[in-house]
């Protein structure tokens, strides 16, 4: 098993940390429901969105060089 456990280029990891940052946003504002306002919906929505994407692109990119590998 690979010691990056697939996570190759940087598209990847980037993406999987927004997508943890936006997750760990939302549970912030579920857990402490005072700090709701201070934790922006929009914010978590952008970093999963965006992360979501990137995350995307950097399977496309790793996809498309095992192919050309082969």
């Amino acid at each position: 098993m690979s010691k990056n456990f697939g996570l190759s280029n940087i598209y990847l990891k980037v993406g999987l940390a927004l997508v943890a940052i936006s997750l760990t946003i939302l549970v912030a504002a579920f857990l402490v429901p005072s700090a709701a306002r201070y934790l922006s919906g929009s914010v978590a929505g952008f970093c999963f969105i965006s992360g979501a994407v990137l995350y995307a692109i950097g399977r496309i990119a790793q996809v498309r060089r095992s192919s050309a590998q082969a």
